[in-house]
């Protein structure tokens, strides 16, 4: 059975979403926002993910998850406690 992890939308959780699936033998979709403009996904880390030329979802190759996390970014932006979305 294919496995379809639910992402929100943070650059840091699409990054970690994407090296499961490919990391695993039974892949299913990979749920990305695609919004214009969303500073969680863009400003946190850069884009998280990038489409070969086949369209399909490649991840970053560095270090780890393999992105850079701009924590300056973090601190401006601190959690909000209780119930919340972004």
């Amino acid at each position: 059975m294919p496995l379809n992890p639910h992402t929100s939308a943070t650059g840091i959780n699409m990054v970690a979403t994407l090296h499961l699936l490919s990391s695993i033998d039974n892949p299913g979709y990979f749920e990305a926002d695609v919004a214009r403009h969303n500073p969680f996904r863009d400003e946190i880390c850069g884009k998280p993910y990038k489409l070969d030329a086949n369209g399909y979802v490649e991840p970053p190759t560095g270090p780890g998850l393999g992105i850079e996390i701009d924590e300056k970014f973090i601190k401006a932006h601190p959690l909000i406690e209780g119930p919340c979305y972004v």
